[in-house]
């Protein structure tokens, strides 16, 4: 599954506007035309984070289609009451919102594979730490036992570090998020202490408050 992440401010007010749109917007045959598996929007701070779940393959000939789609514009119109760049000043179009994925990492399976919940979490982190927290990441991976992990994304957006965990089911978010919480704290702010905790802090779990995912 092939994902894609973007960034954007947003006030918690705005949830049940913002939820009613996407809602009517993937009741179409948008979301399938354009190969989009699962669609989860988060909240922190005031921080939105819209992440993309694509199916492996896409149809670009559909992709292309969509993009002159009416609808798609006027989704967006919609959402600019209540949704605005992070940074606006340095923001040109829809490709300044989207962060960069520099981590993934792939749990085995346990049994059959069944549906995932997913917990993201954010810190503050310039992009000249990725290789070291690429290399603290790794490592930690390569040897710790997370029952119930199935999935780990990075992404770095601006000065933010966006922590991506896909888990088995609802009942091991607790586990996901002490996972996010000890590996920053306990790995990646003791061999990087320039790192130092700002808010969104980094056991700030941002709040899930819109899925959807095709039948």
């Amino acid at each position: 599954m092939r994902s894609m992440v973007t960034v954007s401010k947003m006030d918690r007010d705005a949830i049940p506007e913002v939820s009613k749109l996407f809602a009517e917007f993937d009741s179409t045959e948008i979301p399938g035309l354009i190969g989009l598996h699962r669609r989860q929007l988060f909240i922190h701070h005031g921080v939105q984070v819209h992440l993309y779940d694509f199916v492996e393959k896409s149809d670009q000939a559909a992709l292309e289609k969509v993009k002159s789609d009416p609808r798609m514009a006027r989704l967006s119109a919609d959402l600019q009451p209540f949704v605005t760049p992070y940074e606006p000043e340095t923001w040109n179009s829809p490709a300044d919102s989207a962060a960069s994925c520099f981590y993934a990492w792939e749990g085995e399976p346990e049994g059959r594979p069944g549906p995932t919940e997913t917990t993201v979490t954010l810190a503050r982190m310039e992009a000249d730490a990725i290789p070291e927290v690429t290399e603290i990441f790794r490592d930690f991976d390569a040897t710790a036992q997370l029952m119930g992990i199935r999935r780990r994304q990075l992404f770095v957006f601006k000065d933010l570090c966006i922590h991506i965990q896909d888990h088995a089911g609802r009942d091991d978010a607790d586990i996901a998020q002490k996972a996010a919480t000890d590996i920053w704290f306990g790995h990646v702010l003791r061999e990087l202490p320039r790192l130092a905790p700002q808010e969104p802090t980094p056991g700030g779990h941002a709040i899930r408050f819109y899925g959807w995912e095709a039948s």
